[in-house]
């Protein structure tokens, strides 16, 4: 495809962007002083040279009441010179158009954090923090607005080319807008035009402050995905209103963090959301940027051209690929590093309160502390193993200039990417084999496939460095009962090397591996999205007969933990996600679950209440894994270079392999 919209100028008020490419602001928890220092230039410095043409830097907080010393501040006026002194490089040094973004975040405060209590329209308690705020009284409402104001003030003295406001995701103006968290009775409460008045107060306040010449927008909900909350309906309304409040630009993203329907989360299906920007975008004149699951370069440029908005937000796939932008414009698509929505390193740090980093790019948020720098001495290097860990290790060591060759054992690289990608809804995993794969090729390592590396061959080829990646086989546990036929691994369902399954299936461990494999089998024989579609579309099925099909396989399923959390090692962000997927297709699940024995037709478990025995014609194992490492002890005896990385090492994520082999690489 010819990506001639993703790269057409725009202007907004009088601001012009060189292309539609938008990097919205983003939580990093890069300080824990509210101060903008050298690990956030370093971050910001490296996306504006990539290529994009709106930055936004951000969240930026307007007091302290409403944010946490996580997060960079706005909120007093030894904050701008910092702001200005780098604002003035990037305008200097590159064409990027930069802007910030004002943020309180209302009832989702925690008091812990900024030592007061938070505040909010009314006195409802908060899912993610557990507090209930203070309901904020006009006094308040005049304080936060002037706060507002003071800090548009901050930015336009800073050098920001556009100042956008906050309202969506659960944060304080979209608290006012749904009645979900609005029970006030006076002016601020109530209908929908009261409910909307705190949020366009700020906005003229805002705009009178500025004046009308500096870009201002608003980022909003498209639905707030929230039972009783706004739809896209009245999300639209308050767009339109906001416009004509004095907003030039409207930036629609998804729900707020408290909502059941996944946002951004590998299986939400890429530009699925965009009716969100599409529908506020016929209710207003001005341009509508579109948000959530684009970051397929495609998928963007047919989006603009179909009109369903005006620009582009690229928030994690900048993180993941700084350099996304010059990439697909000058038509490196084999060279980028795909966001693959895993949420692990981005929201999943967040809300554990650490930095944000990610699976992919080792050097997101550590610009400053790594260097790709050209090697002093060429090595002969032999990677042994073709997952993640080796792989990145080959590709850094090869753009330092090593010469690297890979051989994996099987026929395929990715180890257990392959694995990962199988369940519903993670195909994009694959991405990862597939961009490291081209890297690879670009950078000249040599990759050999259903390649057995023994000591003789080592010997045969005297690299100067062994590098061993043979990754993880799956654990074996000794009970009565696991050497019989119907007893079969997680890895190999997964694979599709076992594929016959019964029709009452039990899955031992409620891992990430016990429960994507319970997924995938719960699953067999759905119908697919696009027969889904095409039933419902043409009217052959009812809604009520399309969804059982998808919900009701026929087939039972059960997943056995001894511990008392299900799937405890996957992150918060995909956790509730996944376990939602399970128990859409009554996918049975048991914790405190002890297997005692495994039986012809059954497995005999041991819990709260005592022995219990269940129906098995299938005993999926999914008890952990090992590390394979054949290689390095023998090596070392010899007196050869080695190093281990990833599983080999210890089995871990797919982050700590990716790292790992990146750091390993950067030292040789």
């Amino acid at each position: 495809m010819e990506f001639k919209k993703l790269f057409e100028p725009i202007t907004i008020n009088k601001l012009e962007i060189k292309n539609r490419i938008v990097m919205p602001a983003m939580g990093l928890s890069y300080t824990d002083r509210y101060e903008f220092n050298n690990r956030y230039r370093a971050f910001y410095r490296a996306r504006a040279h990539g290529g994009v043409g709106l930055m936004t830097i951000g969240p930026l907080a307007i007091d302290r009441v409403g944010s946490a010393p996580l997060m960079l501040a706005l909120f007093d006026d030894d904050t701008v010179p910092p702001l200005k002194a780098f604002l003035d490089e990037l305008h200097r040094d590159t064409d990027v158009r930069v802007a910030c973004q004002l943020f309180h975040m209302g009832r989702y405060a925690f008091s812990f954090l900024t030592g007061e209590p938070a505040i909010a329209p009314s006195p409802i308690a908060s899912k993610l923090t557990g507090e209930t705020p203070r309901e904020m009284t006009e006094a308040d409402i005049a304080q936060v607005q002037e706060a507002y104001v003071a800090a548009a003030r901050r930015a336009v003295a800073a050098g920001f080319d556009l100042v956008e406001i906050l309202a969506c995701t659960g944060y304080l103006i979209s608290q006012f807008l749904s009645p979900v968290t609005n029970q006030r009775n006076d002016g601020y409460g109530g209908s929908l035009e009261n409910r909307m008045r705190f949020g366009l107060e700020v906005i003229k306040k805002v705009r009178a402050a500025m004046g009308p010449d500096v870009a201002l927008g608003i980022r909003v909900a498209g639905n707030d995905f929230m039972p009783g909350g706004h739809t896209n309906v009245e999300s639209a309304a308050f767009a339109a209103e906001a416009e004509k409040a004095g907003i030039d630009a409207v930036n629609v993203t998804g729900g707020w963090h408290e909502t059941s329907v996944p946002q951004l989360t590998t299986d939400v299906p890429p530009g699925v959301f965009l009716y969100l920007a599409k529908g506020i975008r016929e209710k207003v004149s001005v341009p509508v940027f579109a948000s959530n699951r684009l970051g397929n370069p495609e998928k963007a440029e047919r989006a603009l051209r179909d009109g369903a908005c005006d620009m582009i937000c690229w928030g994690r796939p900048l993180i993941a690929d700084p350099d996304l932008p010059n990439k697909v414009r000058n038509g490196q698509m084999d060279e980028i590093v795909p966001c693959i929505a895993c949420n692990q390193g981005c929201f999943d740090s967040i809300f554990s309160v650490s930095s944000v980093y990610c699976v992919l790019n080792p050097m997101a948020g550590k610009e400053d502390d790594y260097a790709l720098r050209p090697t002093e001495k060429k090595k002969k290097i032999l990677v042994v193993g073709g997952g993640p860990a080796g792989m990145e290790f080959a590709l850094t060591a090869a753009r330092r200039g090593h010469q690297v060759t890979l051989h994996e054992k099987g026929g395929s690289l990715g180890g257990q990417i392959n694995l990962a990608k199988a369940p519903p809804g993670k195909a994009e995993f694959g991405n990862i084999i597939s961009s490291m794969t081209g890297r690879m090729t670009r950078w000249g390592v040599t990759v050999c496939l259903n390649s057995d590396v023994t000591l003789e061959r080592i010997k045969d080829e005297a690299p100067d460095l062994v590098v061993v990646a043979s990754g993880a086989r799956p654990m074996a546990i000794d009970l009565p009962g696991v050497d019989k036929p119907h007893v079969v691994d997680a890895w190999d369902v997964l694979s599709e090397k076992v594929w016959e399954i019964g029709e009452n299936v039990v899955v031992i461990g409620g891992n990430a591996t016990g429960c994507e494999a319970a997924h995938f089998i719960s699953q067999m024989g759905t119908p697919d999205p696009e027969t889904f579609t095409f039933l419902l579309y043409h009217g052959a099925e009812t809604m009520e007969t399309a969804k059982k099909l998808l919900h009701k396989p026929g087939r039972n399923v059960m997943v056995v933990e001894m511990v008392g959390r299900i799937a405890d090692n996957v992150g918060r962000t995909g956790r509730w996600s996944l376990l939602k997927c399970l128990r859409c297709m009554d996918v049975d699940l048991r914790t405190g679950t002890r297997l005692l024995e495994i039986r012809d037709h059954s497995v005999v478990v041991e819990d709260g209440s005592g022995t219990v025995e269940i129906p098995a014609d299938a005993v999926v194992m999914a008890v952990g894994s090992k590390s394979v490492d054949t290689l390095s002890a023998p090596l070392a005896e010899l007196g050869i270079e080695v190093t281990v990385i990833g599983d080999a090492k210890t089995p871990r994520k797919i982050s700590d392999a990716v790292r790992e082999g990146f750091e390993a690489a950067l030292s040789v």
